[in-house]
């Protein structure tokens, strides 16, 4: 049986209207940007603590253990990147939103008669 985590807050958004979809948006937005920024600082981390635990071949002078902590590190760094690509597209879905259904978001107005025959 799967559990259901509530993931930043977005659980709690109803989608009734433009506003609730502007707040999901820019929730999921502010969400995965903190997410964007902590993988790129654990990359950095990650990378030090393995070139310093690493062990590797004597007469390499520890340049085997850099090159494997920087694949391992490279997965971070692209995972910081798809995480705000994520961000950027969460934007993208409320301009998405407010193009394809314009008329909810802003309906047109009717010509009220300023004057009667």
């Amino acid at each position: 049986m799967a559990q259901k985590k509530d993931v930043a807050g977005l659980d709690g958004i109803e989608f009734d209207g433009s506003e609730s979809v502007a707040a999901y948006a820019l929730k999921a937005r502010d969400h995965t940007r903190a997410l964007s920024q902590e993988f790129e600082g654990a990359g950095d981390d990650l990378y030090g603590i393995l070139c310093e635990l690493g062990k590797g071949h004597p007469l390499a002078f520890g340049i085997d253990v850099k090159l494997r902590a920087r694949k391992v590190a490279k997965r971070l760094e692209r995972m910081a990147e798809m995480a705000s690509w994520v961000a950027v597209e969460s934007v993208l879905l409320n301009q998405e939103y407010k193009k394809q259904f314009a008329e909810l978001v802003a309906p047109e107005k009717k010509r009220v008669r300023k004057w009667t025959w």
